[in-house]
């Protein structure tokens, strides 16, 4: 994609064949210096463009947006990433043909033939950093495959209820069927839940669709063209945009992400928004597993300074309260977490990031595995 995934490219191809054209009929040598020098120019800025993708601004190629639930991962897709910028922690994305994260390119069938089960979450459970085999979807995939259980992993990087929502009533509606259904909310969910609030889906067009692809091709090979469009285009679209004023900024954004849990500024700027809005999509959800009789659970659990200071219970204390009013299976990790010596907790998580490592991943996976094993099915199979 370098230099090809820039639109000033086919700017100076375009201009380059304009010249070619005008230059038989102005023969002068001005018009040949200044649109020489224009399409060189341009040639130039192409370049640097794509230098910049590389340099600043690296947007995984599998990663695209979505008109029905606004971004999620292309089909099928084989690829090498890094979640860290480090250009060491690489590791390999293979997602399947609905576009899910998976151990391989695989395609999946939408009638089932034998249980099911779906996992929404955000980049905690796509598992950000490692292999699909030390993800904790993909720890939990090789436990249920000995009991002929089928797991699909719809988590994806800043997902939050309303897009769980509306990814699940997306693939339902085609088709998909699941007889279980796990969604992971996460601390950070609620200030997102703030940012899709203007998000609306709806049925492309032929040409639309067209357009969105080379939106995505354009946003990952041009640094000019993304800046361009999330500095102007995106704010207007959306005035609570990541790097929108109304947060201070990014930096200030991500910092904001969990505060909603004991800062009262924070929880007055976009907690109370947020919690409403998260409540109203989990509902949505839990409305469309009452009627194709699918069973819900729900899993949160603190980051490492919630643990470690011990104020993100908000977290758990609203979860826990809706899902034992709907009698919603309920599976938090708040107790263990807050239970761990700050060195062990610490140990657990990828170096100054908030996402767990791969002894996290285990440990998370373990836990949610014994709680399965405890309250389902499961159990009177490995009891056996």
């Amino acid at each position: 994609m370098f230099v090809v995934g820039t639109p000033v490219f086919y700017a100076a191809l375009f201009f380059l064949g304009l010249f070619l054209i005008l230059k038989r009929f102005f023969k002068g040598t001005a018009f040949k210096v200044i649109g020489i020098n224009f399409i060189v120019i341009l040639f130039l800025v192409a370049l640097f463009d794509s230098f910049a993708v590389l340099l600043f601004n690296r947007a995984d190629p599998f990663r695209i947006s979505d008109n029905f639930y606004h971004h999620g991962l292309k089909a099928l897709a084989n690829e090498k990433t890094s979640w860290k910028s480090d250009g060491v922690s690489f590791y390999q994305v293979y997602t399947n043909s609905l576009g899910f994260v998976d151990e391989i390119n695989r395609e999946v069938p939408m009638k089932k033939s034998g249980k099911r089960i779906m996992i929404l979450g955000d980049s905690f459970m796509e598992g950000v950093g490692y292999p699909w085999h030390q993800t904790v979807p993909g720890i939990l995939s090789d436990r249920f495959k000995e009991h002929g259980v089928e797991v699909l992993n719809g988590a994806v990087i800043s997902y939050s209820p309303k897009i769980y929502y509306l990814k699940l009533k997306h693939f339902l509606e085609m088709g998909l069927e699941i007889d279980e259904l796990y969604v992971f909310i996460d601390i950070s969910d609620i200030i997102d839940e703030v940012v899709y609030d203007y998000f609306i889906p709806k049925e492309f067009s032929e040409s639309e669709l067209k357009w969105q692809k080379l939106d995505n091709f354009f946003i990952k090979g041009s640094y000019l063209y993304r800046s361009t469009k999330t500095d102007y285009f995106a704010m207007q679209i959306n005035p609570y945009n990541e790097q929108s004023p109304f947060w201070g900024g990014l930096g200030n954004f991500y910092a904001l992400k969990p505060q909603w849990t004991f800062s009262p500024d924070a929880y007055k700027l976009y907690g109370e928004k947020g919690i409403a809005s998260a409540k109203k999509h989990i509902d949505l959800i839990r409305q469309i597993c009452d009627e194709r009789g699918i069973k819900l659970h729900i899993g949160v659990w603190p980051w490492e300074e919630q643990a470690k200071n011990r104020n993100g219970r908000m977290q758990h204390d609203i979860w826990k309260e809706y899902a034992d009013k709907y009698h919603i299976d309920f599976i938090s990790l708040f107790d263990t977490f807050e239970a761990m010596p700050p060195e062990e907790l610490h140990s657990i998580f990828i170096k100054n990031d908030i996402h767990w490592n791969d002894k996290g991943n285990k440990i998370v996976a373990d836990y949610i595995w014994q709680h399965i094993v405890n309250n389902s099915e499961v159990k009177n199979e490995t009891a056996e």
